[in-house]
């Protein structure tokens, strides 16, 4: 197991993925507890299968997978394209939210690029809006996803914003 360099919270560690296929199913039904619970009123939720195959496809390198886990347990991750900068996904178990697995997650982003980084969330998707904008991320540019063509926002850390820092 890699230790990651964030600060830790006693109640939970963060680590690097080991891309077992029991720990891709994992993330894959976080990844779709945490999508339905952003998109109460989508019309259409894609099986698990579909979400298996996003992990399986898209969190192999050069994308770096970052997991808070308690106990063995994984509650959230996170995808970082660190060449491009770029946090790609941050998802946390709905029901432990608010518990310092996102801050942790996002704390660790920082460390990894320290001279910023960017994410998108989706327009629709105000809960995390609102996570985001407390941490001191900017937000930036409306546009459209390239794949879905859903409305997206923008949103920047760069070293000058530090909330990671005081506390």
């Amino acid at each position: 197991m890699v230790r990651m360099s964030a600060a830790q919270i006693p109640a939970f560690e963060l680590r690097s993925r080991d891309g077992g296929a029991e720990e891709n199913m994992v993330l894959a039904g976080i990844w779709r507890r945490a999508w339905v619970s952003a998109n109460r009123g989508a019309a259409h939720v894609e099986p698990i299968g579909h979400w298996l195959r996003r992990v399986q496809t898209e969190f192999i390198p050069p994308a770096d997978v970052v997991l808070a886990e308690r106990d063995g347990q994984v509650l959230a991750f996170m995808v970082l394209l660190t060449a491009r900068e770029y946090v790609a996904q941050l998802f946390v178990e709905p029901h432990l939210r608010s518990q310092g697995l996102g801050k942790a997650l996002l704390d660790e982003a920082c460390v990894r690029m320290p001279h910023g980084w960017r994410l998108h969330v989706a327009v629709s998707n105000t809960e995390a809006q609102r996570f985001y904008e407390r941490y001191g991320l900017v937000r930036g540019v409306v546009d459209r996803h390239p794949g879905s063509g859903r409305e997206r926002i923008a949103y920047h850390w760069s070293p000058a914003r530090a909330p990671w820092r005081t506390g």
